[in-house]
């Protein structure tokens, strides 16, 4: 009756170590294969990206402009951001296609149309004007001030 003991236990050590193998075999074998899939599904695809700086037209040399609005409108996207203190803003991850980047900053405005290919990257400079001050405002006096 010992040695029919005995069997039933070496016979149950035999199937434990069969099973702790195979589910080791298979452990194994997942993290060999889930990693090339995965590599397969997750290519990334080109990131385009548009980084510009806005300047405001001064007399010497053009000074950067911390705080205006940035606004990047294509077919079906609009995006904004505000310049940093060096006036530089990013955008990324754009469509390729044709984008307005439009600047504005305490009534000055600036434009320009940029045009966007897959996996590049697209430098602009916006340049603010200041109004000229020879040339009234209100040139033909409307408004109840004197015309000059």
């Amino acid at each position: 009756m010992l040695n029919s003991g005995l069997a039933t236990i070496a016979e149950a050590t035999k199937v434990i170590r069969f099973r702790l193998t195979a589910i080791l075999l298979l452990l194994v074998g997942s993290c060999l294969i889930i990693p090339s899939v995965a590599d397969a599904q997750c290519t990334p695809e080109p990131t385009t990206v548009l980084k510009g700086a806005v300047l405001l037209e001064a007399p010497g040399e053009p000074a950067y402009v911390q705080g205006a609005k940035v606004i990047v409108q294509g077919e079906f996207l609009i995006l904004s951001a505000v310049t940093d203190r060096e006036g530089k803003f990013h955008f990324s991850n754009l469509d390729p296609g044709t984008y307005t980047v439009e600047v504005t900053f305490f009534g000055l405005h600036a434009e320009q149309k940029i045009s966007v290919e897959a996996g590049t990257e697209v430098q602009v400079a916006l340049q603010l004007k200041l109004p000229d001050p020879t040339i009234s405002a209100n040139p033909l006096g409307l408004g109840g001030g004197p015309a000059k």
